[in-house]
């Protein structure tokens, strides 16, 4: 796989500014750029009908089944079910009634980042139906913030802190070491899993990145009727998540598409403004075969769409993958040439993230052992042309989650318009408060 136009920058300024760039993402796993490799993962069972053959019907040249590839795909663009997670959670928490009366500080990466601040809000309501004291401690980014909320987590006499969304636990190991010592219980969103070893953080939530690379490759084969084609990925090397979601897609195509091809083309998050318009019109005119791009980040598909108008090619170009989800970029899937061209924008639900997150805090609060890295994840949806505009006006992930979580955390189920309310942060996630 070639690499074109490679530029570093340091890991913590990557994570900001992708994050402001993908202001509704579903967050960030911190991870370093790499070259392709080998990677598996697991699929779920169909449960809906999105992923059709759109190109032309000569028969496959792939060995791939690709009616279970389109049924993998259908499963994952359909409302998630928490009975599909559960037994990944670990069963309830043996004895909420002793959260009552704790505080809990609640440390997002950066409060600028709309789904930072709703991952947190999700935190805090859950919390306070437990009858503990939240505080969310709003900041900029700051590791001196993150060290200050720490300090006042220690002197103030708080239970817990529970902290993500664009944040590098190793950044303030020193002052989580003293916390730990103090006997105040973290759990943390996004850290991988070095971060946390480094850290001593074993409650942890995370994304999952691979199967959302492979839903990718896997839609673009059923939508080419498993022909070989040419494409192109956008990628950003320094940013989060990058490696992971990168090697996936190679692994997974090498395994159902060998004889597609895909070439990198690395555009960081500084420049994605200013180069992505122009490196996508230049790849596809150098490239005239390629009907396909794998744009890494949501918020990269605003300047993809002027690349690829710029070139001519809103008739022969889809896209795929695109991880980050938010309100702006699942709108460029309901109206033209965005429809016709972005086939997936994938990403997970802050607030699912956020009651992961605080579910965690609780078990470690009691003493309970963590979920397992592995399956202390969410569901990661497909936005698609044909579902976009449900999930703007609900959401897009249902309400069962709401009282999934709940139950294991010994509260009453809601009903009515006070789940409706959970479930969207009281109508912020549907843009209708």
């Amino acid at each position: 796989m070639e690499r074109f136009r490679i530029r570093r920058r340091t890991p913590r300024a990557a994570r900001v500014a992708y994050g402001v760039l993908a202001v509704g993402a579903a967050l960030l796993l911190a991870a370093c750029s790499s070259n392709s490799s080998s990677s598996t993962s697991t699929t779920t069972p169909a449960t809906s009908s999105t992923a059709t053959s759109s190109s032309s019907s000569s028969p496959s040249s792939t060995s791939a089944n690709l009616s279970a590839l389109a049924a993998q795909v259908n499963a994952a663009a359909a409302v998630p079910s928490f009975s599909t997670y559960a037994a990944q959670y670990g069963g309830p928490v043996s004895n909420t009634s002793n959260l009552k009366g704790k505080k809990i500080m609640i440390l997002p990466g950066d409060s600028a980042l709309a789904a930072c601040t709703e991952i947190a809000q999700a935190v805090a309501a859950l919390a306070t139906d437990e009858g503990m004291t939240p505080t969310i401690f709003a900041n900029q980014g700051l590791e001196s913030q993150y060290n200050t909320a720490i300090e006042d987590a220690i002197h103030g006499g708080y239970a817990a802190i529970a902290a993500g969304c664009d944040f590098d636990p190793t950044l303030v190991a020193p002052a989580f070491a003293q916390a730990q010592k103090a006997g105040i219980k973290i759990a943390v969103y996004g850290a991988t899993q070095q971060e946390a070893q480094q850290t001593n953080i074993t409650y942890n939530n995370v994304d999952p990145y691979q199967l959302d690379a492979q839903y990718a490759a896997e839609e673009a084969v059923v939508q080419h009727n498993g022909q070989p084609f040419q494409a192109i990925a956008i990628t950003s090397n320094a940013a989060p998540a990058t490696a992971i979601m990168q090697n996936a897609l190679t692994a997974e195509l090498a395994k159902i598409c060998p004889q597609c091809t895909v070439k990198d083309y690395d555009v960081e998050v500084p420049e994605w403004a200013t180069d992505i318009q122009s490196t996508v019109t230049s790849a596809l005119l150098a490239n005239p075969s390629v009907s396909v791009i794998f744009p890494d980040y949501a918020g990269m598909l605003t300047y993809m769409m002027a690349g690829i108008e710029a070139a001519h090619k809103t008739s022969t170009v889809k896209t795929y993958l695109a991880f980050g989800g938010g309100t702006p970029f699942v709108q460029l899937q309901t109206e033209q040439p965005g429809a016709s061209v972005i086939q997936q924008d994938i990403g997970g639900y802050p607030p699912w993230t956020g009651y992961l997150l605080f579910l965690q805090t609780a078990r470690a609060l009691e003493g309970m052992t963590p979920i397992s890295y592995n399956d202390a994840i969410g569901p990661d949806r497909i936005v698609t042309p044909q579902n976009a505009v449900n999930v703007l006006e609900t959401g897009g992930w249902g309400t069962s989650w709401v009282n999934g979580f709940r139950s294991l955390l010994g509260l009453p189920a809601l009903s009515g318009s006070a789940l409706t309310a959970a479930s969207t942060l009281n109508g912020s996630m549907t843009g209708k408060p």
